[in-house]
């Protein structure tokens, strides 16, 4: 779930509150109708509603009057939402809602109360990712800090044999450079299950993700070179490997200024547990809220 997910619950619990008072096709209820039929004596929609009041009552009105409010703001700020957004997001919240079931313990959760929490956690987003300021040391900072998810560094697509003697190691690397390129594949593949005391490496890796002896040898390789032996502890025995370099990635670097806004949405992504509270304790605050349900009156900021 995103970092502002557990606004959700709240939310959801206000929808599914207000829910009661109406039918799944929007009709409303009659609350002298009953509810259920114990043994031929009735209990209506209103005693269910009282006990539905009585119980959330409180806090499912502050989640209506924040529901509120991030639509006024959102409102003030000319903020839309497109039907496409809406949608992937409702998509996004079906994926989650035996989890969002589970954590509520209200049941299940209709598709028309997904659609409109989709919409609010949208209005959420984009109030909180326009109306805060981040300075661009703060950026470059976390930039910084996550500096890989932003550059790729170079890599290399290799495979391996492995054997513990050097002498049938050089046998190997030797009948491997004198195979034509065309039959290189088939002599290796041949070769490793022949010969390879253990699976061996096999695929793209970043040079760190390989043993140290092989590292420096790589770097200086080029695509498509069978390497010379290389000494290479596993588990402490030392063992004797032929790689073959199938490939080389080049590295890709991006600069701060390239991924600047990239940077920025990530920032606000990962501080939205923070800064999601900070915005609707301010929309509160500035809020001119009047309670007209006596039982309610004590709901506060």
């Amino acid at each position: 779930m995103r970092p502002f997910g557990h606004w959700l619950s709240g939310f959801l619990l206000g929808a599914i509150l207000v829910g009661a008072m109406a039918g799944q096709d929007g009709t409303i209820w009659n609350f002298a109708e009953p509810a259920a039929i114990v043994n031929g004596e009735p209990i209506s929609k209103g005693d269910l509603l009282q006990r539905l009041l009585a119980d959330f009552g409180e806090e499912t009105l502050k989640q209506l009057i924040t529901l509120k409010l991030l639509e006024q703001e959102a409102a003030k700020e000319g903020i839309k939402l497109t039907d496409e957004e809406v949608a992937k997001r409702f998509e996004e919240l079906q994926a989650q809602r035996a989890d969002l079931e589970k954590r509520l313990g209200r049941g299940r959760l209709s598709d028309l109360t997904l659609r409109d929490e989709a919409k609010r956690l949208l209005l959420l987003e984009r109030l909180v990712a326009k109306q805060t300021v981040v300075s661009e040391e703060e950026l470059r900072r976390f930039y910084a800090r996550h500096y890989i998810r932003y550059n790729r560094p170079e890599e290399v697509t290799v495979r391996e044999i492995v054997v513990f003697s050097f002498p049938e190691a050089q046998a190997i690397y030797q009948q491997l450079r004198q195979t034509p390129v065309e039959k290189l594949a088939e002599t290796f593949d041949r070769l490793s299950k022949e010969r390879s005391v253990i699976p061996g490496f096999m695929g793209t890796f970043i040079y760190d993700e390989l043993p140290e002896e092989m590292r420096e040898a790589l770097r200086k390789a080029k695509p498509n070179e069978i390497l010379p032996p290389l000494l290479v502890k596993s588990s402490g025995q030392p063992t004797y490997r032929i790689l073959w370099v199938q490939k080389k990635t080049p590295a890709q670097v991006n600069p701060f200024e390239k991924v600047r806004d990239i940077v920025r949405q990530d920032y606000l992504v990962e501080r939205m547990v923070v800064l999601a509270p900070e915005l609707v304790k301010r929309l509160w605050a500035k809020a001119n809220i009047q309670y007209t349900v006596p039982s309610l009156a004590g709901t506060g900021k």
